[in-house]
């Protein structure tokens, strides 16, 4: 199925189907959070990355699709459904990925899915000749996490980074002249899929407070926790997700992809990773509120919050001379979670973070800290 070789203008504002994709897409992401729940470690950490690598890949492709995409029409609608359909059978099978049995080969089969829709919506649209360029790279790509779903399970990561690695370096060997980027609707796009992740996070959060049945934890480890995630939200769409769309817009067409690529691609990569490893950062020190936290565990917040905050000032950097100075120093300060929670346990951790969180708003507003 394809659309009209009609193109269209680059959408100004995002659609309602394309938020409840959206709600798909961070469902998954979700899931990946599952997969480090159930393994906080090194090497589980690296399994969740690979996962999490692919899925925003793909999700930042249909970003760029919606952009020129005729909604309005119920030929690119049932495409971008069924797109939707194949990310969350993708979603259902995250989870045992790893493990023996079906389910590697059915999230690769849902992936090729995802691909091959996204490129056949993208022949109706203005993107078409650059699609061809990228697109059967993509496909390429999502045959590797096919195999990578039939191969043994210790093979498996190794074959799954090879696809990691395939997409990431796929515009730099084909270009990405021909993309268009309507700076409103892309900007919109990315942060909706943000604060949507951070909301599910303070659920996850919440979820596991209830269980323990300790008013304690229920109580103050859930404030504590909304106070990190709302740090979160308020270092971005206070200032990064405004003045970026005011930077984009600003942008010659030329250099508008390349920029949208480095910032809404590779370093929002980053910025997802890390509210994905502190929000399962969260959940084990509301598990751990009052005891101290040892192993792989004690550094899920901490490097979460670290990841976080190194990705905002990537994404700044990507649409702006200057590094946002702030942004590094509130990461460096964040990994005084550590001895506090290895000292005095969730509690603690949790608070160190929302103080260094909120110090990195303050400071934010300066100006000359932050590469403007």
């Amino acid at each position: 199925m394809t659309t009209s070789s009609a193109a269209s203008p680059p959408a100004e504002r995002v659609r309602p189907l394309e938020l409840f994709f959206d709600l798909v897409f961070v469902f998954t992401i979700t899931q990946v959070a599952a997969v480090l729940t159930a393994d906080p470690s090194a090497p589980g950490l690296a399994r969740a990355v690979g996962l999490l690598a692919i899925i925003w890949w793909m999700y930042g492709g249909y970003a760029w699709l919606t952009n020129s995409l005729d909604l309005s029409r119920t030929a690119p609608r049932l495409l971008l459904l069924t797109g939707m359909a194949a990310y969350f059978v993708m979603s259902l099978a995250v989870p045992r990925f790893y493990d023996e049995g079906p389910y590697g080969l059915i999230l690769g089969l849902a992936y090729l899915v995802v691909v091959t829709v996204h490129l056949a919506a993208f022949l109706g649209t203005s993107g078409r000749g650059a699609i061809l360029r990228l697109g059967p790279i993509n496909v390429v790509a999502a045959l590797l996490v096919v195999v990578a779903g039939i191969v043994s399970p210790p093979a498996r990561p190794w074959v799954l980074l090879a696809a990691v690695g395939l997409h990431y370096a796929s515009p730099f060997l084909v270009g990405i002249g021909g993309f268009v980027i309507g700076a409103g609707h892309f900007v919109e796009r990315h942060a909706l899929a943000l604060i949507i992740l951070l909301g599910e996070s303070i659920i996850a959060v919440g979820t596991v407070a209830s269980e323990r049945g300790e008013v304690l934890p229920l109580v103050l480890g859930s404030v504590l926790a909304l106070a990190v995630s709302a740090g979160m939200w308020w270092l971005y769409f206070e200032r990064d997700g405004l003045d970026s769309e005011e930077l984009l817009d600003a942008m010659p067409p030329r250099r508008r992809g390349l920029a949208a690529l480095l910032s809404f691609g590779f370093a929002y990569l980053v910025v997802i990773i890390g509210v994905t490893m502190a929000a399962v950062g969260m959940k084990k020190a509301i598990t751990y509120f009052t005891e101290p936290l040892h192993d792989f565990e004690l550094w899920l917040l901490p490097l979460g919050l670290v990841t976080y905050l190194v990705g905002l000032a990537a994404f700044h950097r990507a649409l702006a001379p200057g590094w946002p100075w702030s942004r590094l120093v509130a990461a460096a300060t964040a990994l005084l979670c550590v001895p506090a929670g290895l000292l005095a346990g969730g509690w603690l951790m949790l608070l160190v973070g929302a103080v260094v969180l909120a110090g990195a708003v303050l400071v934010s507003r300066a100006p000359a800290l932050n590469g403007r």
